[in-house]
C-alpha cells in the first residue's frame, strides 16, 4: 500500500476534475422515488418532500408518515459497457502506478456518470513487480455467471482478478449515512507469501476512515471462509466519516482469485422542517388561507390596514353577533368550538371535515369518503372500515370476509355479505334499480312505472326502451332482440334479423371469418403457422417478436416491415443503446450510426478521430499534445508570446526579440534581452548597465565604458567634473570668472544629479 499513499493528496483533486469535465445531461429522472421528477423536484435526494416555494431551504409540506430513508447514490454497474468473454488490455508501462482508463470494445474499468442514474467510478493500479493487466485479464465490468450464479441487481457486477499488482476501486464522492453491498469472493487458494493476496474495502471520508475489511496479513482462505464462494452482503455505517470514497484494493496473481462485487447503495434519512411560511412574505400559512390570500404567492399578501398583524379580512367582523369582533373572538360563529380547532370557523351548521373534502361531516353523507353512506357504515370515520351489520369485527362490505353465521345472506354466494353488496341478485342490476334485488330472473324498472322491464308483456314503448322485434320483451331484457333464432350473445348482428350469423365461441367474430371458431381466445392466424395471433410471439414469422416490433416502431403483421438495426445485432435501433456497435452508448455518442466516430468536442460536425483540431481553438492535437496544452479543451491553449504560430515551448525565441532564450535575460519580453549589472532591470531601460553609478550617456561623453563597472569615468582634480569634460586644468584657479566657471558649475550638476540613486 506504499504506492497508494503517494497519490492519496492528489486523488480528490483527480476525481474533482473528473466530476467537473462530465458533461450535465438533464434526463427524467426521480433519485428519490417520490414521484416528482428531479427537475421539478427541490428536495431530488429526500422522498419525504418536494417542494420550496421561497427557496429556504424549508419543504412547503412533509409526506405524512414518511420514513425519510432514501438512496443517495448506488451502482449495479448496469449503466456502463460490458460485453462478454472479453478481457481487459492495458496498453500502458506495466512498471508506472497511475490510473487506469477504457480500451474500445472492452470491458469498462473505469465509468464517467454523463447519464443514467449510476454513480462513476475509476481504477488506481500500482505495480509490485508483475506484469499489471498487460497481459489481459477478465477484469472490469462483466455479466458472466458462470461463477457466481447469478448477480444480485441487474444482469451485470464487477469483476477484479488476476491483477499481477494491486488494484484500487475507487467510487465517486459521496456524502451519506451508511453503504451496503454485496460481494462475492472466490473460493480458491489465496497466496500469502510474497506476493501476497491481500482485499481492503474501506470509505476514505474527510473526517475519518471508515475500514469495512482488511485482510492484509492474515490468510484470506483460512480466516475469511465465511465470504467465500458466495454473495455476501455488508452494511456499514459511514456517517462520522463525512464526504468521500469507497474505496476497494485488491491483490492477486492468478485468474482464479477474483472479487465480484453488485449492488453498492449509500443511503441517508431526511432531516427536513416544514415550512410554516411557503412564500416568505412574513405571513404564515394558515393566516393567509385565513385571510383569503395566496400562501405560495408572496406578492399576495393580506392587508392590515392598522398594522396589529391581523388581517382586514377577518379584523373588526362580528361574524356570529355576539359583541365581540372576529379578531378577539375566539369562537367567530358561536357553534361551541374555538376557530382553532375549528375547520369551518365561519359556518355555525359545520366545524369537522374528517376526509379532507371540504364539505363538513354534518353534511357529508361519507364522512370518510370510503363510498359507503355513514348510516351503512361500520365506523363512518375510518376510510378502511366498512359495515358489520352483525358486529362480528369482520367488515361486510369487503369480499372473502363472508361468515353466513355471522354476516347474514349471500343471496348470489359472490362471497359479499348482501348488506354489503350492491347487486344482491347479481344480475346485473344494481339493487336500487332492481325491481327484485333478490332474483336474478327479474330485471329492473329504469322508468319506474311498476312493471319489470325484462318480463314479458309488460313492455311499454313510451317507458321501456327498445323492442326490436316487437314480441312484448324490451330490447334490455330480450336474449335475442331480433327473433331470429340465435340469442345475441352469439349474434354478430342482433339487432338484423337477416344476418342470422354464428358466433360459437362468443368471442365477437363470425364463425365464417374465425380462424379458430371454437376458440375463444383466437379468431386470426396472420402467418398461417396454426397458432392464433393472440398466442403467437410472432404474428408475422418476419424473426421479430410482436413485442419487439411494437417498440421498434415496425408493423407486427406485415413480414415486409421489420425494425431498423445498423449494427445487424439482432437489436433493434430503437432498443440497442448502441446503435453502430462502436462501444459508446448512443446517449454518449456524438455520431450514434457512424462506427468509427462517437465524440464531437467542438461541435464542429467532424468527429474527433477524423478532426485534426477536436477542440476548434485553432491548435492542431498533436501541435497541443507536443506543447503541453489540452488538445480536448477549446479554453485552453499552447502559449506563445510571440504569436509567431510556435508554441514557446517548441520556439528557440519565444519573445521574438532574435535573441536566443537560452541567450536572453528576459525571454518573454521583446524589449529586454540583457542585463549586465543583474539588477533585474534590462540594459534597454535601465540608465545605468553595469551599476557603477555613473549613467550611460555620462560614461559614453566621458569616455568611459557603460557596459564594464570597472570602467568609470576619471577626474584627476577631483572636482566632480570627469576629465574629458572638465574645461580647467590643475593650474587653472577655480574662482576663473566667466563661461568657464559656468560650464563647470552645469557639468557638477550634471554629475551630481547621475549619481543620485
Amino acid at each position: 500500500m506504499g504506492g497508494m499513499n503517494k497519490y492519496r493528496l492528489v486523488k480528490p483533486i483527480l476525481i474533482v476534475m473528473m466530476l467537473l469535465a462530465s458533461a450535465h445531461i438533464v434526463s427524467a429522472n426521480d433519485t428519490d422515488g417520490d414521484g416528482t421528477d428531479d427537475a421539478n423536484d427541490d428536495f431530488p435526494n429526500d422522498p419525504c418532500a418536494d417542494t420550496d416555494t421561497d427557496s429556504d431551504g424549508m419543504p412547503d409540506t412533509l409526506t405524512t408518515g414518511c420514513s425519510g430513508s432514501y438512496v443517495v447514490a448506488h451502482t449495479s454497474f448496469e449503466d456502463p459497457f460490458t460485453i462478454s468473454s472479453v478481457k481487459y488490455t492495458d496498453t500502458g508501462d506495466d512498471s508506472v502506478d497511475r490510473y487506469l482508463w477504457n480500451n474500445l470494445n472492452q470491458p469498462h474499468v473505469s465509468h464517467n456518470q454523463s447519464s443514467g442514474t449510476e454513480m462513476g467510478f475509476s481504477l488506481y493500479y500500482e505495480s509490485n513487480g508483475g506484469v499489471g493487466l498487460t497481459d489481459g485479464d477478465y477484469f472490469g465490468t462483466v455479466n458472466y455467471t458462470g461463477t457466481v450464479g447469478n448477480f444480485t441487481d441487474g444482469n451485470n457486477g464487477y469483476q477484479m482478478s488476476d491483477v499481477d499488482g494491486v488494484t484500487t476501486l475507487i467510487l465517486d464522492s459521496v456524502n451519506a449515512e451508511y453503504v451496503n453491498f454485496d460481494m462475492f469472493l472466490q473460493d480458491t487458494s489465496y497466496e500469502t507469501s510474497t506476493p501476497i493476496d491481500y482485499l481492503v474495502i474501506l470509505f476514505n471520508g474527510t473526517n475519518s476512515q471508515v475500514q469495512i475489511l482488511n485482510t492484509t496479513g492474515y490468510d484470506i482462505d483460512g480466516d475469511f471462509q465465511s465470504y467465500l464462494g458466495n454473495w455476501t452482503s455488508v452494511v456499514t455505517d459511514i456517517s462520522s466519516a463525512g464526504a468521500g470514497t469507497l474505496e476497494v484494493t485488491f491483490s492477486t496473481n492468478a485468474a482464479t482469485e477474483s472479487l465480484f462485487l453488485d449492488n453498492i447503495e449509500f443511503t441517508s434519512t431526511s432531516q427536513l422542517v416544514e415550512d410554516t411560511d411557503d412564500d416568505n412574505d412574513g405571513w404564515s400559512d394558515v393566516d393567509e388561507n385565513s385571510c383569503g390570500t395566496d400562501p405560495l404567492d408572496s406578492n399576495d399578501i393580506p392587508s392590515d390596514s392598522n398594522g396589529n398583524g391581523v388581517c382586514d379580512a377577518i379584523e373588526g367582523d362580528d361574524f356570529d353577533g355576539d359583541g365581540i369582533p372576529n379578531d378577539r373572538d375566539p369562537d367567530d360563529d358561536n357553534d361551541g368550538y374555538d376557530d382553532d380547532y375549528d375547520a369551518f370557523p365561519l359556518d355555525p351548521t359545520e366545524w369537522v371535515d374528517h376526509d379532507g373534502d371540504g364539505t363538513g361531516d354534518n353534511a357529508d353523507t361519507d364522512d370518510d369518503n370510503d363510498g359507503v353512506l355513514d348510516p351503512d357504515d361500520q365506523d363512518p370515520l375510518n376510510p378502511f372500515i366498512c359495515s358489520d351489520v352483525d358486529m362480528d369485527a369482520a367488515d361486510d362490505c369487503s369480499s372473502g370476509t363472508f361468515d353466513p353465521s355471522n354476516d347474514g345472506p349471500d343471496n348470489d354466494g359472490d362471497g359479499l355479505a348482501d348488506v354489503g353488496d350492491p347487486d344482491d341478485d347479481n344480475d346485473g342490476a344494481d339493487d336500487y334499480l332492481d325491481q327484485d334485488p333478490l332474483n336474478p330472473f327479474t330485471c329492473s324498472d329504469i322508468d319506474m312505472d311498476g312493471a319489470d322491464d325484462c318480463s314479458y308483456g309488460t313492455f311499454d314503448p313510451s317507458n321501456d326502451g327498445l323492442d326490436t322485434d316487437g314480441d312484448g320483451l324490451a330490447d334490455v331484457g330480450d336474449p335475442d332482440d331480433d327473433n331470429d333464432g340465435v340469442i345475441d350473445d352469439n349474434d354478430c348482428a342482433p339487432l338484423d334479423a337477416s344476418i342470422s350469423c354464428v358466433d360459437s365461441d362468443e368471442d365477437g367474430v363470425d364463425d365464417d371469418g374465425d380462424a379458430f371458431p371454437d376458440d375463444s381466445t383466437e379468431w386470426s392466424d396472420t402467418d398461417g403457422d396454426g397458432v392464433g395471433d393472440n398466442a403467437d410471439t410472432d404474428d408475422d414469422d418476419d424473426g421479430w417478436s410482436d413485442q419487439d416490433e411494437v417498440v421498434c416502431g415496425s408493423e407486427l403483421l406485415d413480414s415486409g416491415s421489420v425494425p431498423a438495426d445498423s449494427d445487424a445485432d439482432g437489436e433493434c435501433d430503437a432498443l440497442d443503446p448502441d446503435d453502430d456497435d462502436d462501444g459508446v452508448v448512443d446517449s454518449d455518442d456524438a455520431f450514434p450510426s457512424n462506427p468509427t466516430e462517437w465524440a464531437d468536442t467542438d461541435g464542429d460536425g467532424i468527429g474527433n478521430n477524423a478532426d485534426g483540431d477536436d477542440d476548434g481553438d485553432g491548435w492542431g492535437d498533436s501541435t497541443e499534445s507536443d506543447c503541453g496544452s489540452d488538445p480536448m479543451d477549446g479554453e485552453v491553449s499552447p502559449k506563445d508570446i510571440d504569436g509567431d504560430g510556435a508554441c514557446n515551448i517548441q520556439d528557440p525565441d519565444d519573445d521574438g526579440d532574435g535573441v536566443a532564450d537560452e541567450n536572453d535575460a528576459f525571454p518573454l519580453d521583446n524589449a529586454e534581452w540583457l542585463d549586465t549589472d543583474g539588477d533585474g532591470l534590462g540594459d534597454n531601460s535601465d540608465q545605468d548597465d553595469d551599476g557603477d553609478q555613473f549613467v550611460d550617456e555620462y560614461e559614453s561623453e566621458c569616455m568611459s565604458d557603460p557596459l564594464d563597472p570597472n570602467s568609470s569615468p576619471s577626474d584627476s582634480d577631483g572636482d566632480g567634473i570627469c576629465d574629458a569634460m572638465d574645461v580647467f586644468d590643475d593650474n587653472e584657479s577655480n574662482d576663473t570668472p566667466g563661461f568657464g566657471l559656468i560650464s563647470a558649475i552645469s557639468v557638477l550638476a550634471l554629475a551630481a544629479l547621475a549619481r543620485r540613486e
